[in-house]
């Protein structure tokens, strides 16, 4: 389930992340996932904390976490939900476009980063005091600017 995000905040999370190319594969973006933040678990009671998925430099908001690169195999959605551990967690995931450095984007890790501070506060079901975990798989790429 996509939540829509709040408008008319001025932040960057409203801007697009990519800009439209001659040529361009709408279909890798499809294949990767959606751009922005998108969560893909709100539990039924409430939320202890919230979890977001962020891919690295080569991935994409589903592509990153789903076995064998199988939409169906996105386990953020489909299993971390049924772990007992993690049944009141929300769980989100955020998608930029991760050709950083190959022409494809206008933006750098600075601004992804700072969409997704945007997305996180604009989001209307993250409260401002809530916990806010992040998994990066390569934390590296992030901090290599």
């Amino acid at each position: 389930m996509e939540i829509p995000l709040r408008q008319g905040t001025g932040s960057v999370s409203g801007r697009m992340f990519r800009r439209p190319r001659a040529g361009s594969n709408e279909s890798d973006i499809e294949h990767k996932g959606p751009l922005g933040l998108t969560t893909v678990y709100n539990p039924p009671l409430n939320a202890i904390a919230d979890l977001i998925f962020v891919h690295g430099l080569t991935g994409g908001s589903r592509s990153s976490w789903s076995k064998n690169n199988d939409p169906s195999l996105f386990w953020p959605q489909e299993w971390l939900p049924n772990d007992a551990k993690f049944e009141d967690v929300r769980i989100h995931s955020f998608g930029y476009n991760s050709k950083l450095g190959f022409g494809e984007s206008i933006l750098n890790i600075n601004d992804f980063a700072k969409s997704l501070l945007g997305a996180i506060y604009d989001c209307p079901l993250i409260p401002s005091d809530s916990d806010v975990g992040l998994s990066i798989p390569a934390l590296h790429d992030i901090l290599a600017v």
